[in-house]
């Protein structure tokens, strides 16, 4: 229940009815308000109605769906004069949309119709509707023109005085008396709330004359205004809303800085331009003056005339027109703009603010300009205009508003005497503006060690400050980026002096930020900007500078040292008389993320071992001499002790020292030998040898050099290598003689060069005769039994070493049997032994081994050694060619192995030789170990075994199974047939010509295995070869020439592939082979045109030849092979004769030359050509018809005929002449 509570009654409105199922609608209720009723009386001729349930949830979201998908909701704002917004959320906090769309209110209306049928149509009689809107008015309720115009002209009557300053008593009087002759005459005009008795028509007249008096006799304390009209557009049933709204707006009116900018100076021009908004004015003097900051500051007053000010608007738009430009082009193309209406009558009584509109939200002028803020960010380095500033002025103005500026050069209060326009005097308005000096804020630089540099190391702590110079409080942002990682900050309400005056002065704020360099990597710091207390910014990003408005440190690795290969365990040793370099591990200037500082220098420590007196303790810095990508440098070493890094140096900072820092450096003492000689004795021989007892000093392993002299034999030196610290040397000589032996040198792990040998004891000389001994000569290296074979004979030779003294009396045991040989007197000689006959007979194995040896001093020395087996074979090895039909022969293709199978007796392994018969050169030798093997060749021929070798004994080939016949498979070939035209000197088959566009084929024989593929080139006219490829399956194949364009063409077979061998490609340019090589002409089918189409002009009995020898006209053009032959036609349409001519020429060119054909009347002549044939009898080609004729116009003979026959004439008598021919004439 909606209850309505007035002065004398309530009425009720019953709550909306609900629908009876879910599926149904509600149904749509009515009610008209009764006004007198509801206690308003004076709204009694009123219409108002409530409707419930005329629209359906459905309708209520296709509306908000159209109004959503068209726009954003948006902060309701309140409308201000010129366009402009701002939000007052204590006044409207809502959120709103701003549609239009004639489709969806046409739908509304509808729906509304049915509802108001009692208004549908009102009595012309009764009513008249009056509308401010004189186009769309309704011609059925005319305003009266005289009403309406003395309407306006009063109004303009009064701004007029209320301008020019003065009151007027005949305006007063005379608008009293037009008031009050209206309202005698309004009752006549039937207008029904115009309608008053007589008894308020007295009160009209004192209200009327009340409002005339403050009209013309007094100034209104507020300002001076002058009507606009919002014209309201109706259309249809509008005008059934029943009000509409006339707005005032004042005129003639400045204010400055009406969005409520912020302005400072800026270097190097240091003026600011501050916007006058002017409303239908145009300015021909300003009058502002400048008060300096401080409470006793002077006033300095400044005037601009007309030229001044149009000069002020020049320099604003040199400076800023070129960056607005994109955007005025935005806001005032015509484009839809959101909130554009300028007016609405919800927010009548709103207030202008240019400081809340460009807080607002939405997508309006603010959002557009962004993107052309992005656009501009070049121009906008040098003269920047902030975001604010771009708002204000890329939003649209009314058509009597206009910007004028004023310039300041100085900080101070800013404010707006007065002006003078065009029109009189201009009202002023707007508080005062505060021009201060820009704020600006930069690095300042650090002194001392704190400041950072271009590239520091991990790990230090370093200080930058940054100097913010503006109106406190200031509020600063900067942030860093760490390899591309930003971290934004913001330090709020700085101020450099808290304890001084409110006044806007600017002040010196430093900030100091502490840098911890501890990620490796780019470190970048950046200003991004500095914002004063009054609203003034700065961007030091528009134009970036290094080390103004940022700086970058480039953090890096510390390098680091340590010693290589030497610790604590392990210490390098110095010989004597040396000197060595110690290795240092660097560890530097490596690239990328990992980059690290390069070393300058390492401090190194010496202290000598205890006792030593070569050397005394020092500390020295070595310089890095290796550059920045050296791995290692070398400390030089002279002296034993211990060798420490304290520190080391890089070009940034210090470097990290790491384990191991010290390194130990020893002496090792050389080598030496104490050597102890005796001789070895033999109860029957006396001297054998000596035996030398060694104890060593020094690091093993040792190498003890000796010498061994013969009588007056050359010493010969030897050499033992001992790997202990005690050996014992037995030198027996192998023959008699005085030996010498003496030791002389030492080398051992350390020293490495020869250290010789001194002290007693070293040498010593004896008569030596060595013990008898024999062994048989080892053909192979190896511990055992010795084997021979015996393939043939009844004897084996031995070889057997001796040593003693000669002769040598030797005991064999053979088999079972024993020999002596007597009276050898060589050291190795050669010993022949009988086979037993068993095994010469049956073959087998026997033993031969050595018993005794007798020397010459009748000394007889059993022996142990190793003796010889013997094996006695009788059955020798053979070779042979297999195959299973008896048939040695393969065929194989051509580059591929043949495979020869061989067959093989005896004991493997085997040496097979073999050679290619006719070819002495092509003996080979090929080792097999298989008795089924196999031999591979890859020539053709016929293959030969000739020798063969077991493990043990040569063999023999088997008789007729020695021999390989080896074969290729043929090699498809492929030639041109003697059919496909003439040899000629050159190996080329010449074949006939044929005209152009004639198919004609060249046949092919081919040879192997098919199918085929055969390769060619093709040379055509420009001399390039094309390789193509065409198949076959026939051993003839027809191979299509090329003649669909005249010229020489050359063909050459260059490869051929069967079923065997796939087709080789042969180079291009190879030689010339027979029957491989194929030439032909392609003629080329006879063409004639002419080469002009210009018309041809002849007189009237001309003969049809050319008028000219140079020039195209009536040039024909002919191809082919000449001499032609060309058969004209000469139509004269004229008589429709048609005449033929045949013309033989026998060049490329003739011009029309018919001299037995003659032009017998005028008019156009067609000269067609029909046929043309040259020496090639080839068909004629076809031509562009509209080149194959020609026309020829013939005129009549120019001439001059007197018209009448008279010879005499008198003076003053005119002559009449008839003039033939094509005008114009020349008459001479």
């Amino acid at each position: 229940m909606l209850k309505f509570l007035g002065l004398q009654s309530s009425f009720d409105i019953p709550e909306p009815p609900s629908a009876s199922s879910p599926d149904e609608p509600a149904p749509i209720v009515s009610h008209k308000l009764d006004f007198p009723a509801l206690g308003f009386p004076e709204y009694k001729h009123k219409y108002a109605l409530v409707i419930d349930n005329l629209f359906t949830p459905a309708d209520c979201a296709k509306l908000l769906n159209a109004a959503e998908s068209a726009k954003e909701w948006e902060v309701a704002q309140i409308n201000g004069i010129g366009g402009f917004g701002y939000t007052d959320i204590s006044y409207r906090n809502s959120q709103r949309i701003l549609y239009d769309d004639f489709e969806l209110s046409a739908w509304i209306l509808e729906k509304l119709r049915p509802y108001v049928g009692d208004i549908e149509s009102v009595d012309s009689e009764r009513y008249h509707i009056f509308s401010i809107n004189r186009a769309r008015r309704d011609p059925k309720t005319k305003v009266p023109e005289p009403v309406k115009l003395s309407r306006v002209y009063k109004l303009t009557n009064a701004l007029q005085q209320y301008w020019e300053g003065g009151a007027s008593v005949t305006s007063l009087l005379k608008w009293q008396c037009v008031d009050w002759a209206w309202i005698l005459i309004l009752p006549w005009l039937r207008i029904p709330w115009l309608e008053v008795p007589r008894s308020r028509k007295i009160i009209l007249f004192s209200i009327c004359a009340f409002f005339n008096g403050l009209l013309f006799l007094f100034i209104p304390p507020s300002d001076p205004s002058s009507t606009t009209y919002h014209n309201t557009h109706l259309d249809g049933h509008a005008y059934l809303l029943g009000q509409h709204t006339v707005r005032l707006s004042p005129i003639s009116t400045a204010q400055i800085n009406p969005a409520h900018l912020s302005f400072c100076l800026a270097p190097p021009h240091n003026e600011v331009l501050i916007p006058i908004l002017m409303n239908n004015s145009i300015p021909t003097s300003i009058r502002y003056s400048v008060s300096a900051l401080g409470s006793k500051s002077p006033k300095f007053n400044h005037t601009l005339n007309a030229k001044e000010i149009a000069k002020l608007e020049k320099q604003w738009q040199e400076q800023y027109g070129h960056v607005l430009a994109a955007s005025s082009s935005r806001t005032h193309s015509g484009g839809e703009l959101e909130d554009a209406d300028p007016y609405d009558d919800e927010y009548e009584n709103d207030e202008w603010d240019f400081g809340k509109a460009a807080a607002s939200g939405g997508k309006g002028p603010a959002k557009r300009m962004q993107d052309v803020l992005d656009a501009q960010a070049s121009a906008e380095r040098a003269r920047h205009l902030t975001q604010s500033q771009h708002q204000f002025y890329t939003r649209p103005l009314e058509s009597t508003q206009s910007i004028r500026h004023i310039s300041v050069t100085r900080p101070g209060v800013v404010r707006l005497e007065g002006m003078r326009a065009s029109n009189g005097n201009v009202r002023v308005a707007g508080s005062d503006v505060v021009v201060v000096s820009c704020p600006t804020v930069r690095f300042e630089d650090v002194e001392g060690p704190e400041a950072p540099k271009k590239q520091e190391c991990a790990g230090a702590m370093k200080e930058m400050r940054i100097v913010a110079e503006g109106v406190a409080p200031l509020r600063l942002k900067w942030h860093k980026e760490i390899n591309g990682k930003r971290e934004s900050r913001t330090a709020e309400g700085l101020e450099g002096n808290p304890d001084a005056t409110n006044l806007p002065l600017s002040q010196n704020v430093t900030v100091p930020i502490t840098v911890s360099l501890s990620a490796l990597g780019r470190h970048r710091y950046v200003i991004d900007s500095v914002e004063d207390g009054v609203g003034n910014s700065f961007s030091p990003s528009l134009a970036p500078q290094e080390g103004s408005t940022f700086r970058t440190v480039e953090v890096i690795r510390k390098s680091s040292v340590a010693f290589r290969n030497c610790d604590s365990t392990h210490s390098i040793d110095l010989l004597k008389g040396e000197s060595i370099d110690l290795a240092v591990s660097l560890e530097q200037g490596a690239e990328g993320q990992m980059k690290a500082d390069v070393i300058q220098s390492i401090e190194i420590q010496y202290v000598p071992p205890p006792n030593w007196s070569g050397a005394a303790p020092w500390i020295q810095k070595i310089k890095a001499k290796n550059g920045p990508t050296a791995k290692e440098m070398q400390i030089p070493a002279r002296q034993p002790g211990t060798y420490t890094i304290l520190s080391a140096q890089g070009v940034e900072c210090s470097s990290d020292v790491l384990n191991p820092e010290t390194c130990k450096v020893v002496q090792p003492p050389e080598p030496s030998a104490d050597v102890e000689l005796r001789p070895l004795t033999d109860q029957c021989s006396g001297d054998v040898g000596v035996r030398a007892s060694l104890v060593l000093h020094g690091t093993p392993p040792f190498i003890v050099f000796y010498t061994e002299k013969r009588g007056r034999n050359r010493a010969v030196e030897k050499k033992r290598t001992v790997q202990s610290a005690r050996d014992e040397i037995i030198l027996q000589p192998e023959s008699s003689g005085q030996y010498t032996y003496e030791f002389t040198h030492i080398v051992d792990d350390k020293y490495r060069s020869k250290i010789p040998l001194t002290g007693p004891g070293r040498s010593i000389t004896q008569v030596v005769h060595p013990r008898a001994s024999a062994e048989f000569v080892r053909s192979h290296q190896g511990m055992g039994r010795q084997a021979l074979s015996s393939c043939s004979g009844n004897e084996v030779k031995v070889d057997v070493d001796l040593r003693g003294t000669p002769p040598w009396a030797l005991e064999f045991q053979v088999g079972d049997t024993m020999q002596t040989i007597k009276d050898i007197v060589k050291p190795r000689s050669s010993v022949t032994f009988k086979i037993p006959e068993g095994i010469d007979a049956e073959g087998g194995l026997f033993q031969i081994d050595l018993v005794s040896v007798v020397d010459a001093n009748g000394c007889k020395e059993a022996l142990n050694v190793h003796g010889i087996s013997v094996n006695v074979q009788r059955v020798l090895p053979t070779v042979k060619f297999y195959s299973s039909d008896g048939i040695h022969r393969t065929t194989t293709l051509q580059g591929e192995n043949a495979i020869l199978p061989l067959r093989l007796t005896g004991e493997g392994p085997w040496k097979v030789q073999y050679r290619r018969a006719g070819d002495p050169s092509s003996v080979r030798t090929e080792n097999v170990n298989s008795q089924n093997s196999e031999l591979r060749v890859s020539e053709k021929g016929t293959y030969e075994l000739t020798e063969v070798q077991d493990k043990r004994c040569a063999g023999s080939v088997v008789p007729q199974e020695g021999t390989w016949d080896v074969d290729w498979v043929p090699k498809p070939t492929v030639q041109f047939s003697p059919s496909a035209g003439l040899l000629a000197k050159n190996d080329s088959i010449m074949r006939p010509a044929v005209c152009e566009g004639i198919d004609d084929f060249a046949e092919v024989r081919l040879t192997g295995r098919a199918p085929y593929q055969i390769s060619y080139f093709l040379s055509g006219r420009d001399g390039q070869e094309e390789r193509l490829t065409f198949n076959s399956v026939q051993a003839t194949a027809r191979l299509q020439l090329r003649t669909a364009k005249a010229g020489h063409f050359a063909y050459r077979l260059t490869s051929v592939g069967d079923a065997s061998y796939p087709p080789q490609i042969e180079p291009a340019a190879a030689n010339i082979l027979r029957g491989q090589y194929l030439e032909q002409n392609i003629l080329s089918r006879p063409t004639a045109y002419f080469k002009s189409p210009d018309r041809l002009l002849y007189c009237l009995g001309d003969a049809f030849e050319a008028k000219s020898h140079h020039g195209n006209e009536g040039l024909i053009i002919l191809n082919g092979l000449p001499p032609f032959m060309l058969r004209l036609s000469i139509k004269n349409f004229a008589t429709n004769e048609v005449a033929q001519e045949t013309v033989n020429v026998s060049g490329h060119e003739w011009k029309v030359a018919l001299p037995s054909y003659r032009f017998t009347s005028m008019g156009a002549t067609l000269v067609t050509i029909d046929t043309v044939t040259d020496s090639s009898s080839c068909s004629e080609a076809t031509v562009d018809p509209s080149k194959r004729s020609i026309w020829a116009d013939v005129a009549e003979t120019a001439a001059i005929v007197p018209f009448d026959s008279k010879i005499d004439y008198c003076i003053g008598d005119p002559v009449s002449f008839q003039l033939e021919g094509t005008p114009p004439w020349t008459v001479k």
